[in-house]
């Protein structure tokens, strides 16, 4: 009985990370400019980090851990103004950095870190989970480890997925782009990215 009700958290956390995972914003943007600068891996490897992100705050939000949630609550402005600089940051970055496969991050723990950031630098995150919570009838235990560590996995899982098949088609699209076409993609990535960090900039301060 454990088995099976572990068996369907696990599948609800997969459908609840995947549906998390697919609104576009600034990670995926940055999946799809970094898988066609520097291949599959980099991009799959920046949906992984915001897949860990997702898996940690919806831990969070599924164990019950009020006071965590407080806390990420109570320091919402200070966080979104972080990752609003973040992101300006990361705009500049992307607009004046020249990328090719060749040039592939050597670092695959940066790579996972800057969209890890991304995800846990907004802690309205967990409000949509707690909202997906109640919609697939999951309710928060404290103590029930092995159904929280079931529901955990079947976030990452699920957002993992869908970075993967965003990355796995991105790759083959840029197939089909020249060099020239790359560069105005970059800088496409690069004003959207800072577009929404300016925007959240805006929402921190206003």
């Amino acid at each position: 009985m454990l088995a099976l009700d572990c068996l369907l958290i696990l599948l609800k956390g997969l459908a609840i990370g995947f549906a998390m995972a697919m609104p576009v914003g600034p990670v995926g943007i940055l999946c799809i400019q970094r898988t066609l600068n520097h291949g599959f891996r980099a991009g799959l490897l920046s949906g992984l980090g915001a897949a860990l992100g997702d898996a940690v705050l919806g831990g969070v939000a599924a164990a019950g851990l009020s006071p965590v949630t407080d806390f990420l609550l109570g320091i919402e402005t200070e966080l979104r103004f972080g990752g609003g600089i973040f992101l300006v940051a990361l705009g500049l970055w992307t607009w004046f950095r020249r990328g090719d496969v060749s040039s592939a991050p050597r670092r695959s723990h940066g790579v996972i870190a800057t969209s890890f950031l991304l995800v846990v630098t907004n802690p309205i995150t967990i409000l949509a989970f707690l909202g997906f919570f109640a919609s697939f009838r999951i309710v928060a235990v404290t103590g029930a480890t092995l159904q929280i560590a079931a529901l955990i996995l079947g976030v990452f899982l699920g957002s993992g997925l869908w970075w993967l098949l965003l990355c796995g088609g991105t790759k083959q699209l840029s197939r089909r782009l020249d060099s020239g076409f790359l560069v105005l993609i970059n800088h496409v990535s690069a004003v959207a990215i800072g577009g929404f960090g300016l925007y959240v900039l805006a929402d921190a301060l206003l």
